[in-house]
């Protein structure tokens, strides 16, 4: 058999793994739910994910050339460390290590969301003659990944674009990493569910005591729920606002948006493209910086985190020169 490389994308609820052949062939896929109860749960949940995969594509670990992760949090490239990842309760974790251990082949760990954009970039650039862009994963948790002159911006301590930890209300509720009223305690699919629960019984949804996810915020306003459409308005400013101060802080050429909240599709991305239009009737500079087509909704059926996990793979087995 050709050696295999696994490409996984871990996310605060599920693990994508892909087995994918030397040649780019895929063999098999498998999505299971991510443990995040702290270290050990997660190496079990992503080991678990990876046998899964390998029985389905009929192939064991001594078929595996090499493995590329993304992971949420802060993540020493060199060292394969991940640390402060808040949605998955690691503090500081050699994972790379620890599942190279286990896996008995070659590991390579990168942020999730700035795989994703690396993914993305070399994606795009087969059919656009593109130098730039930002992706923004809005989910269990919401980050940014920048690809700038071709290069992924990382950072002095590999945290670049993590605007889900920027305050946009001060006042607002206590976020994972502390702080009050940042985005991600606004606009992510847990602050979602959080808000709407605030709703109680008299809520017009009929509200049950059951935990209301982001998609069924999306659905309930989409059937004309005032509680839903004002929480969806409240969700769309402050993305839209952030979307904004993407684009004029890294005067990147484009803006995709995906993750597990975005899945809502266009009951998710309506509302945010009618505050961008609107921030375009009013400012001629954010006419000029915000063209329709410059901002747009990933397609819900990739996933450019596997892609970028796959050129991660293919470094960890030394097929390719490094990228990143």
């Amino acid at each position: 058999m050709n050696k295999l490389l696994l490409a996984i994308d871990v996310g605060g609820t599920k693990i994508e793994a892909v087995a994918i052949d030397i040649d780019g062939s895929s063999r098999g896929q498998v999505i299971s739910d991510t443990d995040n109860s702290g270290p050990e749960g997660l190496l079990e949940s992503v080991e678990d994910a990876v046998y899964r995969v390998l029985q389905l594509s009929g192939a064991t670990t001594d078929d595996l050339a090499g493995v590329g992760l993304g992971v949420p949090g802060q993540v020493n490239r060199e060292s394969g460390v991940v640390r402060l990842a808040v949605n998955l309760n690691l503090t500081s974790f050699p994972l790379a290590m620890a599942l190279a251990g286990r896996l008995r082949t070659p590991v390579n760990v990168e942020n999730d969301v700035r795989l994703a954009a690396l993914g993305l970039y070399h994606h795009l650039q087969q059919t656009q003659a593109l130098q730039s862009l930002a992706y923004v994963s809005v989910g269990t948790g919401v980050a940014a990944g920048i690809v700038s002159d071709g290069l992924l911006l990382r950072g002095a301590n590999g945290m670049a674009g993590e605007i889900g930890h920027v305050v946009f209300d001060p006042q607002g509720e206590r976020c994972s990493c502390g702080l009050h009223g940042c985005l991600e305690a606004i606009v992510s699919g847990p602050a979602i569910s959080r808000q709407a629960a605030a709703w109680g019984e008299g809520s017009s949804l009929g509200y049950d005591g059951q935990k209301l996810t982001a998609a069924g915020v999306y659905a309930a306003a989409g059937s004309g729920d005032e509680q839903a459409q004002r929480l969806v308005q409240k969700v769309s400013a402050h993305l839209a606002r952030a979307l904004h101060w993407l684009v004029m802080s890294y005067d990147v050429e484009q803006v995709v948006v995906g993750g597990g909240v975005a899945a809502a599709g266009d009951a998710f991305w309506q509302p945010i493209a009618a505050e961008l239009a609107g921030m375009r009737r009013q400012s001629a500079l954010a006419q000029s910086m915000l063209p329709q087509d410059k901002i747009y909704l990933l397609n819900g059926d990739e996933n450019p985190g596997i892609w970028g996990a796959t050129i991660l793979a293919r470094q960890a087995a030394g097929s390719v020169h490094p990228v990143i």
